[in-house]
């Protein structure tokens, strides 16, 4: 799954509209609209501004053993 795809599904969860993202963070609608569509790769930072808006917050958590492969990176 990709982050657009995840934060529209928090989005409608939590009845959050993309205009009042746009509102509370001064994100531009257009660039909210390719971030929920899988257009770009945001930043940390505007990740985190947008979570603030829904109540949500990033958590990274370590998990108890790496895969192999690429180290602490979780495989599906």
């Amino acid at each position: 799954m990709n982050i657009g795809t995840e934060l529209k599904a928090i989005m409608e969860k939590e009845g959050i509209t993309g205009y009042r993202i746009f509102k509370e963070t001064n994100i531009e609608q257009s660039y909210i609209s390719r971030i929920l569509h899988n257009k770009v790769n945001l930043s940390y930072l505007t990740l985190k501004r947008i979570l603030d808006v829904m109540g949500y917050r990033i958590c990274f958590e370590k998990i108890s053993k790496p895969s192999k492969g690429r180290k602490g990176v979780r495989r599906k």
